[in-house]
């Protein structure tokens, strides 16, 4: 009677909906579902439904069991003579066929339980798949490509089946007790419940652990592009968060973290404290959003000084690895309980570096960018004691979201080109791959691949952003590139690049074509921050001057490659100017600079 009451209640509201939709216009559609969300979203409808189905069930049979307690009170009395009540053969016969229909019930409701944790089981392998692509998704977001991080549908799926099988557990607690009241030979509760109870249990405890995840990876404040480098005595943040928003309000729930808490048996690695407050009760708001979240902040990490480890006693010979390649970790653990169940929870950063001064930066991102493009265990905190070689095609995907997310425009296929044949010589091959050493640390030119390109990347950053994002940068063009490109345009004709021999420089290429002879080919000296902080490069081009020969000053630079009129291309980023007015009474005209 319930069960129907509650299908013409529901069959109401959709009409009630139905109405609504038809008078209101229709609101904005959402992003649609992939079919795995399409098909996690059905099997947990699938779920709901067969629990309630099994709660059914098991009502039915705790009717059965009082009808059937009621009658063996009333009519079973063994050792008394009943030869006189002719009736109580009849009686024991129905009371037979009442333990029937019990046992039978009882069956049916163990196979409906052993079959809603079969399909708690599929639904977890669906829902941990998810979660995988969340965390591949994550490292990615942190190496600076673009990624869909956020966790409230993946905390809605996971609270959903716990929730489902925290009901399960106490369905199977009532059945238990049902069990201790009434029990017969070959009863299907004594033997297959403790092995329900059992399975129930390691599945609410995996779904748990894999629900208890990093949510934002440590990192600084500045600069916010690039977490997982630390810096001793600067502050820094991190948090944790329980996918399954279940808790017990009257237990406190104390979170912790701890550093580096397996340390490396390394010869020289470096052990670090944490300054601030390592422990955190776990509050949760009234809003079904804001979830279990262990949010800390401010936290600030020192050097232990003992043991011959501390900064300044790090002799070259101590450790095996540099400072930029020392990884460590932030271990998150969370007491939980709810319904009885209690367990201690615990996830993991991944590996970060620590580093004492800015100028190392620079090489912790490119160990950073090294574990996390390679590293196939997310605490490999050994890594870099033999570092694989990067596979070009992954390696130039990784490069390519540095500039992404530096000046929101990645590199193109002839920019990747261009830095293989820097890298290797030729084009590479899909096998070709680079040596860490070539990547951070050798370089002919007096610095490594990675400081140059690093340079590159700072320069866009502060100075030059929206004009790589505009592409009119040309960019990556090797000189013997640059001449095939430009030989074919009319004089005049300029490019801009990135300078090869000058860490952070950027220079402008034109050709001329003289009356007879050979297309001349000229480069400024390549500019550096030095020179972009007081001046900007749309202005240097502006009013750039050529003296030569005691010739009228003239602008060379006139159509930016392929073939734009310079004021066309560059207009929008002029600075205003100030010209001086000569008819007005002033003490002083106005000045500019002028690149010559």
């Amino acid at each position: 009677m319930v069960a129907n009451l509650l299908q013409e209640e529901q069959y109401i509201l959709r009409r009630a909906q139905a109405k609504g939709q038809a008078e209101n216009p229709p609101a904005p559609s959402t992003a649609p579902q992939s079919s795995q969300e399409r098909e996690i979203q059905q099997r947990l409808a699938e779920f709901r439904t067969a629990l309630q189905e099994a709660e059914r069930a098991f009502r039915h049979m705790e009717d059965l069991q009082d009808t059937f307690d009621f009658s063996y009170k009333m009519y079973y009395m063994p050792g008394r003579d009943h030869s006189h009540d002719p009736q109580y053969a009849q009686h024991v016969q129905a009371l037979q066929a009442k333990l029937q229909s019990l046992d039978r019930q009882r069956r049916e409701v163990v196979a409906q339980i052993q079959q809603l944790l079969g399909r708690s089981e599929t639904l977890r392998d669906f829902l941990q798949q998810e979660l995988s692509a969340w965390h591949e998704r994550q490292q990615r977001s942190c190496l600076g490509a673009p990624a869909d991080t956020c966790l409230l549908q993946l905390q809605d799926w996971f609270t959903a089946l716990g929730e489902g099988l925290f009901q399960l557990l106490q369905l199977l607690r009532a059945v238990g007790e049902l069990r201790q009241k009434v029990t017969y030979e070959q009863d299907p509760l004594q033997s297959e419940l403790p092995l329900l109870e059992k399975r129930l249990q390691e599945q609410l405890t995996c779904l748990l652990q894999s629900a208890f995840v990093v949510e934002q990876q440590p990192c600084m404040p500045t600069p916010p592009s690039r977490p997982l480098v630390l810096r001793t005595a600067n502050k820094f943040c991190t948090r944790a968060r329980l996918l399954v928003r279940l808790h017990d309000r009257n237990h406190r729930m104390e979170a912790n973290i701890h550093i580096d808490r397996d340390l490396p048996k390394t010869r020289g690695f470096r052990k670090f404290n944490i300054l601030t407050s390592s422990s955190k009760t776990v509050l949760v708001g009234d809003s079904p959003r804001e979830g279990l979240v262990c949010d800390f902040q401010y936290l600030t990490l020192k050097e232990q000084k003992g043991g011959g480890s501390g900064k300044g006693s790090r002799g070259t010979n101590e450790g095996p690895l540099a400072v930029t390649e020392e990884l460590h970790l932030i271990t998150f653990t969370l007491a939980y309980a709810y319904c009885g169940l209690e367990l201690k929870l615990e996830t993991s950063t991944l590996p970060f570096v620590i580093i004492s001064n800015n100028n190392q930066l620079s090489s912790a991102w490119a160990s950073v960018l090294w574990f996390n493009m390679l590293s196939p265990n997310p605490k490999d905190q050994q890594f870099f004691s033999t570092p694989p070689p990067a596979p070009w095609p992954r390696l130039a995907e990784v490069l390519s979201w540095q500039f992404q997310s530096t000046a929101e425009r990645g590199l193109s296929q002839e920019h990747l080109h261009m830095l293989a044949e820097k890298l290797f010589g030729s084009k590479p091959s899909p096998e070709s791959a680079l040596p860490w050493t070539k990547f951070s640390k050798d370089g002919a030119a007096g610095f490594s691949f990675w400081a140059w390109l690093d340079g590159i990347l700072a320069l866009l950053h502060d100075h030059l952003k929206q004009l790589w994002k505009d592409g009119l940068i040309l960019g990556f063009v090797s000189r013997k590139q640059e001449k095939k490109l430009l030989k074919v345009k009319r004089s005049g004709t300029f490019l801009i690049r990135f300078s090869e021999s000058v860490l952070g420089g950027v220079t402008c290429t034109w050709v001329e074509h003289p009356e007879s002879g050979p297309p001349a080919f000229r480069a400024v000296v390549p500019y550096t921050a030095a020179e972009l902080a007081s001046l900007a490069l749309p202005d240097i081009i502006r009013d750039y001057q050529l003296l030569a020969e005691e010739n009228i000053p003239e602008n060379p630079l006139l159509f930016l490659y392929p073939d734009i009129a310079r004021d066309e291309a560059f207009g929008p980023y002029y600075s205003q100017r100030h010209e001086g007015i000569l008819t007005k009474k002033k003490e002083y005209l106005n000045q500019r600079l002028i690149r010559v």
